[in-house]
């Protein structure tokens, strides 16, 4: 999570202020997609892309329920689970 929020994440931010929610957007979460795909997939190249371009966007469209852009930070780990298919055993924490 300390990645997520530190390296992609967007917080919400009020009378100039971080109120401490923090979202990623879909150039923030086809970042950390790239990332995982590369080293928890091990996968990289064509290889990488082909995986990404035959998952992510799927991937998006079903963890974007309100159709805004934005997914909570706290719902990435589950949002890389099904990216990855659950292909490994892996911690995405």
């Amino acid at each position: 999570m300390n990645s997520l929020i530190s390296r992609y994440a967007l917080e919400v931010r009020q009378s100039g202020k971080g109120t401490g929610a923090f979202f990623l957007d879909k150039d923030g979460a086809k970042a950390v997609s790239e990332e995982v795909t590369q080293s928890h997939l091990h996968l990289s190249g064509k290889k990488a892309k082909k995986y990404l371009k035959k998952h992510f966007a799927s991937t998006w469209e079903h963890f974007d329920v309100n159709k805004d852009g934005l997914i909570e930070v706290e719902r990435m780990p589950q949002f890389l689970r099904w990216f990855t298919e659950n292909a490994l055993d892996i911690d995405l924490q």
